[in-house]
């Protein structure tokens, strides 16, 4: 075996041929060590972000961000998408699974990972998505994982009203939209008949949470008693459909001709952009029969009770009174003023001297009018 070894001696002279060999490759084609240079700078992963559709929407309409995660390598472990909180704008996970594909780049062939997040504005005006991380786990070589954690660029979404739903309180945006109605019961209903009416609204698109609440007015003559609204999502191979049914009983409580007015729902067309306005059919009751006497509550009970109690009180009161010796003591009560008053009025108007200092009265009082005037002699 030993004599398959070449000698030591040639050791050196290998080592120079090979340096040799090396140095003439990399001079005589130049691509070679930028293939090499490449090869060590080519990243391990890509990502990219972009917008779909890219073009102003309204506000509720449907924005797609479209996440591409590619490597020349292939993907070893799950894909996390860590989403930010921004203002105005609600950013939902729908999709639960990436769309994994291989495409040509040169003349690698590379896996590629595609996620789509929902993004839904609130408001009108230029909202900035901030970049969006992912974390990924990649194969380097046999044996060898990396987890990269990567970011996307600063995306913006510009946001509309136009004039057509600048006087509307709420809509739906979307491509395509249904409302169908439901009555158990038409016609003539007694009073007390209940007639169950229910409402569903379908769109896609959209979220459940996004679809207006059918709240009607009850006319007179009907008690109104609604039930929670049932939602449904559902996503299937990047379409949204959204579900809302409001049910709601109502129940007859006087006779007459009733009218129910139809739901009316304001559709925004993200594919032809005009507005469409669709209703219910309006529904007319007739209620028959007779309200039955109504029913006393206890409440009014205790209050007649009450209110008989206080005027009975009152009138045994007053019944004492008058048997007591209370009218005798104000009779003689006012005949002691009245006495007293004339008392007071001689007293007031009497004459101040006595008759001999004053014979006949002051000329001055009434018992000097009508007399002469007499003279006073010195004696």
């Amino acid at each position: 075996m030993n004599s398959c070894r070449p000698p030591y001696w040639l050791a050196p002279q290998i080592i120079m041929y090979s340096s040799v060999l090396f140095f003439a490759l990399f001079f005589a084609n130049p691509g070679f060590g930028a293939t090499l240079a490449k090869a060590s700078d080519k990243p391990a992963a890509e990502l990219s972000a972009e917008l779909l559709p890219s073009t102003p929407v309204v506000p509720g309409e449907r924005v797609r961000v479209l996440l591409t995660i590619a490597t020349p390598r292939w993907f070893t472990s799950g894909t996390r998408i860590r989403l930010p909180e921004v203002s105005g704008l609600v950013l939902l996970q729908n999709q639960e699974f990436a769309s994994n594909a291989t495409e040509r780049r040169g003349d690698e062939s590379w896996t590629v990972q595609r996620w789509s997040i929902d993004a839904f504005a609130t408001r009108a005006g230029t909202i900035t998505i901030p970049p969006i991380e992912v974390t990924a786990s990649v194969s380097l070589a046999p044996g060898n994982n990396q987890t990269l954690s990567l970011t996307t660029q600063p995306l913006k979404v510009t946001v509309e009203i136009p004039p057509e739903l600048r006087e509307l309180d709420e809509w739906i945006a979307s491509p395509a939209v249904s409302v169908h109605q439901t009555v158990n019961q038409t016609g003539e209903v007694a009073i007390g008949g209940a007639i169950k009416r229910s409402i569903r609204i379908k769109a896609e698109n959209v979220m459940a949470m996004m679809l207006p609440a059918i709240n009607l007015e009850p006319p007179e003559g009907l008690q109104t008693y609604p039930e929670p609204p049932l939602l449904t999502n559902r996503a299937s191979r990047g379409t949204l459909t959204a579900q809302r049914e409001d049910t709601v009983t109502l129940i007859a409580t006087s006779p007459g001709v009733v009218a129910i007015d139809g739901a009316r729902i304001n559709w925004w067309n993200t594919q032809t952009r005009r507005l469409t306005t669709l209703t219910t059919e309006q529904l007319e009751l007739t209620i028959s029969g007779q309200l039955p006497p109504k029913p006393v509550s206890r409440t009014q009970i205790i209050e007649r009770a009450f209110y008989t109690l206080a005027i009975l009180t009152i009138a045994f009161a007053l019944l004492r009174l008058l048997r007591s010796s209370l009218p005798h003591r104000l009779a003689d009560g006012m005949s002691k003023g009245h006495y007293q008053l004339r008392k007071g009025y001689r007293t007031l108007t009497a004459n101040p001297l006595p008759d001999r200092l004053n014979p006949g009265g002051s000329p001055a009082g009434p018992s000097a009018k009508g007399q002469p005037e007499r003279q006073l002699k010195s004696p």
